[in-house]
């Protein structure tokens, strides 16, 4: 993968995060940085990124894409109200993955989504 300032400074808003922001939401706080950036060299360098193992897509099914450059091992919790994405570090045993996938398969990683109501959207609505 070629050198771009672009890229690298995706990729440095997303290695100082612990939100997990969509491809707009990166456009638009890195636009003051970088004013001529536009949203189309921001997806076709996440995508570069993703491709390259830097950067995992979550998909969580608000129909958005959003970002993640911590590739440690862990889950997310997407929460259904507003669409936050918070980590989770907890690890379900092999013996329990192997058991529920089923005799002709054999787990090495998986990604887990959990979906419900998060803290601040729980308060708000009280």
């Amino acid at each position: 993968m070629n050198y771009s300032r672009q890229r690298e400074s995706i990729l440095n808003y997303l290695m100082n995060t612990t939100e997990h922001p969509t491809a707009e939401r990166i456009h638009q706080d890195l636009k003051t940085e970088i004013p001529n950036l536009s949203l189309a060299t921001v997806y076709r360098n996440l995508g570069q990124l993703v491709s390259s193992g830097s950067v995992i897509r979550l998909s969580t099914g608000d129909k958005t894409d959003h970002y993640d450059a911590d590739l440690s091992e862990h889950q997310h919790f997407i929460c259904s109200e507003c669409d936050s994405v918070t980590d989770l570090f907890f690890k379900l045993p092999k013996e329990i993955l192997d058991s529920n996938i089923g005799k002709n398969c054999e787990t090495d990683t998986y990604r887990l989504y959990v979906y419900g109501v998060c803290e601040k959207c729980k308060k708000s609505k009280k």
